[in-house]
Order: structure tokens, then sequence, then C-alpha cells
């Protein structure tokens, strides 16, 4: 092989190696606020997130996976069931009004120091072309009872196909997977630099 064949078939594996990192389904994510600092926290609350999906139980799979990730990075996550309970008392059934003084109520009660929210905007598996895929979008808030606001607030998306399923009918992966990986590019925004 000579010189040029070389510089040649390099150049283009290049380029198929750029094309094919292109087409990966990385996840999205915007970052709308952080100026939380979670060095010392311990233990949140993760409260029932909204459903704006047509999947009657995305918000509750979505709100289990990101309670796993929390645990997974050492922070005590009350129980949901112990959430519910107060929600209840408090004659609170849906969060879509909720106030600053309420939430605060809820992390006395609880006893937490930090109260996660979310939302679901999609969940589920969708048809292209030729191939089905999983579509996942997901908000997440971290609400600082002791500042009385939201202190990180990150949208994550991630759908599509990517190259291998597109063009060689791989299996794409599962909805959980998408959604395990969504997640915690979600969560280690909360620990890496304040944008």
């Amino acid at each position: 092989m000579t010189l040029r064949q070389f510089n040649r078939l390099t150049m283009v594996v290049f380029i198929i190696v750029v094309f094919v990192v292109g087409c990966t389904g990385v996840p999205k994510l915007i970052v709308r606020q952080h100026t939380a600092d979670v060095s010392g926290i311990e233990r949140i609350a993760v409260l029932p997130f909204e459903n704006l999906t047509n999947n009657r139980y995305a918000a509750e799979r979505v709100r289990r996976v990101v309670i796993a990730e929390f645990l997974s990075r050492g922070l005590d996550v009350l129980e949901p069931g112990e959430v519910t309970r107060v929600l209840k008392e408090k004659n609170i059934f849906t969060l879509t009004y909720i106030s600053t003084e309420q939430l605060q109520e809820i992390a006395e009660e609880l006893e937490v120091e930090g109260i996660i929210l979310g939302s679901v905007g999609a969940y589920g598996i969708s048809k292209g072309i030729n191939v089905f895929y999983p579509e996942v979008a997901v908000h997440l808030m971290w609400f600082d009872p002791s500042e009385g606001k939201v202190v990180w607030s990150v949208w994550g998306t991630e759908g599509g196909p990517d190259f291998w399923t597109r063009h060689f009918g791989a299996e794409p992966p599962t909805i959980h997977e998408t959604l395990q990986k969504v997640v915690k590019e979600m969560v280690d925004t909360l620990y890496t630099s304040k944008k």
C-alpha cells in the first residue's frame, strides 16, 4: 500500500467515524437553571411527576428511575409511599399549581433538604419508515426549601433511531435503557460545574 492509498483510506475511515458518532442517539439536554450546591445534601424527596403522555404509567416509571439514580449518588431518598401519605394529608392531589409555601411545608414535614419535581413529556415506542425506536422527554427540577425556589432545572430528551438501527436494522435500545441514559445525563448536570 502506497502512502497516498494509506492517506485516502485514513480519510475514509475518519469520515465514517465522524458520521457514525454524529448519528448516535446522544441525549439532548437543556439546563435552564443551576445554582444548586448538593455537596452537603443528604436527604431528598421525589414528588409524583406530571404525566403529559398517553401512557398512564409513564410518570411513575420515570419517577422510579430518578429515585434509583439519586440513590446511586449516595443520597437518602424518602420512600415514595411516605411522600404520597403527606400529600394526601395536605389534600394536595395535583402538583400543577402547588405553591412555594406548600412545598416548604412538605419539606418540613418530611424532614428533607430538597424536593425533586418533574414531568414526562414523551415516553414510548415510535415508528419510523421501517424501524421502531424509543422516545423519552423528561423535565426535572430541584426545589430548595431553605431558599424557597427552584435551584436546578433541566430538560432531557432522547429519541429517534440511531445510525445502526436506521441503516443496518440493529436492535434499538429498550425504552428502559433509553430512560436510564437520559436520567443519568440529566442528574450528571447537577454534579458538574454550574451553568
